[in-house]
């Protein structure tokens, strides 16, 4: 297998209160789609090094929920819940994105950008 190559670009739109991120990978499309989609995959590898991810719910659909914990090295548990917006297997994810609770509640301790 060759080297790994990625591409990030991120823009902002203050006024519609919206961050869109592209990333290119050099891998295939649909492998990329199922890391993003299959929570036994989106544990291997969400959050910070030294991170585990002990928690991922997907509700894969318009309208679905995702729901996962990050836990720190020092076992401090970091939650955050989206809601799907549009899904275009496997080109396109378009989902909210936003800190919570264990129960999936917003964190209100959480300050905003």
């Amino acid at each position: 297998m060759g080297t790994a190559h990625s591409e990030t670009t991120a823009s902002a739109r203050p006024a519609e209160r919206e961050i869109v991120i592209t990333r290119v990978f050099d891998a295939p499309r649909d492998r990329v789609f199922k890391a993003w989609t299959e929570p036994e995959r989106v544990m291997r590898w969400w959050g910070p090094n030294g991170f585990t991810t002990p928690v991922c719910k997907i509700d894969l659909r318009p309208g679905g929920v995702f729901h996962n914990c990050m836990r720190s090295p020092e076992g401090r548990d970091f939650w955050s819940k989206g809601v799907y917006r549009e899904i275009v297997a496997p080109e396109r994810i378009v989902c909210t994105d936003f800190f919570s609770d264990a129960e999936g509640d917003r964190d209100g301790d959480v300050r905003r950008l």
